[in-house]
């Protein structure tokens, strides 16, 4: 197998594109040197791939983008269609703004997201994608990113996978998700001369709407409550201080 990006790249990492992702999506592809969108997945029912969670007065309230099922499993995600007969676009940017119209910078994302609900979607992956790429720019977050797809282990399947990956990528270190110990052989990586790092799910503090904090929400929360800048350090490590309302670094 042929390493197309060389020595240079020390931190590979990776997922399947997400519906409007939470921050630690955003870190595992801060941490990295380069970030691979598992294009090729079979979709999953009840994850993250096509919903994610707002806040809401009564709690946290799911965002599902409705797909067409039939024979999914056979499916590709980037292949994945979603199913336009319901008005799922009306729904998610009347819940987004009736959510987030008091946060402080709901007007200078309001365009946006605007935009996004009035435009006609054919694939789930392209939708996903583009909500991301938005995100990083924001965020402030280069980190190249490859697809799946394009290359060549993308046939692999669990820990063989994710080895073939770094090895064609060529990676010192895999940054894995927090499950990843689940199912990778680690000695495997070893053998190879690769470390594994697992993410650790950081439950960060920052200014919201409706009362108690809620961690774990789409990114959308956060930046409509604190902005790029404040969550650009939060997503690369920094921490809230509530007593004077500004991030600092966290050690």
């Amino acid at each position: 197998m042929s390493t197309i990006y060389g020595s240079g790249v020390k931190v590979v990492s990776g997922h399947q594109s997400s519906y409007i992702p939470w921050y630690g999506f955003f870190e595992k592809i801060h941490k990295s040197d380069l970030f691979a969108i598992h294009d090729t997945a079979q979709f999953e029912k009840k994850g993250f791939l096509n919903r994610n969670r707002i806040k809401t007065p009564q709690g946290p309230r799911w965002l599902t983008v409705p797909l067409q099922m039939k024979n999914y499993k056979e499916i590709e995600l980037r292949h994945m269609k979603i199913d336009q007969t319901q008005d799922w676009q009306r729904k998610h940017w009347m819940a987004i703004q009736m959510n987030y119209a008091k946060a402080p910078y709901f007007e200078q994302y309001r365009a946006f997201f605007e935009d996004i609900y009035q435009r006609d979607w054919e694939y789930l992956h392209e939708l996903n994608m583009y909500i991301i790429q938005f995100f990083l720019k924001e965020l402030r977050i280069s980190t190249p990113i490859c697809y799946v797809s394009e290359l060549e282990c993308r046939n692999e399947k669990k820990s063989d996978f994710v080895l073939a990956l770094c090895q064609e990528l060529g990676a010192g270190r895999y940054y894995s998700g927090s499950q990843g110990s689940d199912y990778l052989i680690e000695s495997d990586f070893e053998r190879d001369g690769i470390a594994i790092e697992y993410q650790t799910i950081r439950a960060i503090e920052y200014p919201q709407l409706f009362g108690e904090h809620i961690p774990h929400l789409s990114m959308i929360d956060m930046l409509m409550n604190c902005g790029a800048d404040m969550a650009e350090m939060l997503v690369k490590g920094g921490q809230y201080d509530e007593s004077n309302g500004v991030c600092g670094t966290s050690r």
